[in-house]
């Protein structure tokens, strides 16, 4: 799985040292100062020490405007086959015959955005599956720096005493809510950037002045 890092002199564990001591933005910084990384996973089940990665997408955001000549969705070879998660996320085994290494598409995460603020719509899966992929490939975890756009949804909604009802946080229904474009559910590239559309859309609806601090908050 490593054998495009074998002529490598530099420890695996230093792509992710380095990327850990990288200084992130203080809590200060406004929003619109501040460069984040959308991401979004399809996996194999949610069992971070069990399943698998198969497929990762990201779009940057920096000055409140996607970028979407760094938007990268790649496919990722698994060890197991991907099973029944097809129904969820619609790749086959037949579709990995160009996938690359996890080892190589996390390489290339963590050493093009370090300082990055990680996003996510119910990050907590993405992260835990980032920090033990990491683990396991690098002999070090990965600190990755997240906020929700789901948990945000939610504080919006309840500072306006609206009452939620079933699946009302779901990313669909969170981008109907906010006259948002659909795309395609499960598929890693459009969903990391319909969350983008998201953010973007929640940052309009708050205050001019909303920093990264208020944001942590929201996402807890």
């Amino acid at each position: 799985m490593l054998g495009w890092l074998s002529n490598k002199t530099t420890p695996l564990s230093h792509i992710v040292q380095t990327f850990n001591q990288h200084a992130l933005p203080p809590g200060s910084v406004l929003a619109r100062d501040c460069p984040f990384l959308v991401i979004d996973l399809e996996l194999t089940g949610l069992n971070a020490k069990q399943d698998h990665i198969v497929s990762l997408g990201w779009v940057p955001v920096r000055q409140y405007e996607i970028v979407l000549s760094e938007a990268r969705h790649y496919l990722v070879h698994s060890p197991v086959s991907v099973g029944q998660s097809a129904i969820f996320h619609g790749l086959h085994d037949k579709d990995f015959d160009e996938a690359l290494d996890l080892a190589e598409v996390l390489t290339e995460l963590m050493q093009r955005y370090a300082g990055y603020i990680f996003v996510a719509h119910h990050c907590q899966l993405d992260c835990r599956f980032l920090e033990v992929a990491s683990q396991r490939i690098f002999g070090k975890a990965a600190k990755f720096s997240f906020i929700d756009t789901l948990n945000i949804e939610l504080y919006r909604l309840q500072k306006q005493g609206i009452v939620m009802k079933k699946d009302a946080l779901r990313l669909p229904q969170c981008l109907s809510r906010h006259k948002l474009p659909q795309s395609s559910q499960h598929h890693a590239l459009a969903d990391a950037y319909s969350c983008a559309l998201l953010l973007l859309s929640q940052l309009k609806h708050s205050h001019a002045e909303i920093t990264l601090a208020d944001l942590q908050l929201q996402s807890r």
